[in-house]
């Protein structure tokens, strides 16, 4: 009867993680690395395309969008949460160039081994996005005037 339940439980939970995929079949390597370095994604949601299978999901509240190749390695992710999350010196250094401007948003892009932070900060009268690479130089990508 325990077999039972563990059978019927592991179908539940992998039948969620194909919720919302009509057209990805996941193959069983990317699942089981999606699943040893993910343990407890919400809100999963497979797309596969040209055998890359991309993966949205939302993890220990950091909204992230991650790519595979059909064995399971890693290509690139997206992922989006609070300034409060950056690295300590990256963290430092913005608030060091930047001291009159507030973090308020992070999007972290992912690809190899390559790593940019682009934080969207504000002060009363701009909003501006700094680029920061895996050198932790840095650079403004955009700025407004607010009205």
């Amino acid at each position: 009867m325990k077999k039972l339940f563990t059978l019927a439980f592991a179908a539940l939970l992998t039948g969620s993680l194909f919720a919302n995929t009509p057209d990805a079949i996941v193959n069983e390597k990317v699942l089981k690395v999606f699943l040893s370095t993910f343990s407890g994604a919400e809100d999963v949601n497979w797309t596969e395309e040209e055998n890359i299978y991309s993966v949205k999901f939302t993890h220990q509240g950091v909204r992230s969008t991650v790519k595979y190749d059909e064995d399971g390695n890693f290509l690139s992710s997206l992922r989006y949460y609070d300034p409060s999350q950056l690295p300590v010196d990256v963290l430092c250094k913005l608030k060091k160039k930047f001291p009159e401007k507030t973090a308020f948003g992070v999007t972290e892009y992912t690809i190899g081994d390559e790593v940019n932070f682009y934080v969207k900060m504000e002060d009363a009268k701009n909003w501006i996005t700094v680029k920061v690479d895996n050198y932790r130089a840095y650079v403004v990508t955009e700025k407004f005037k607010k009205a």
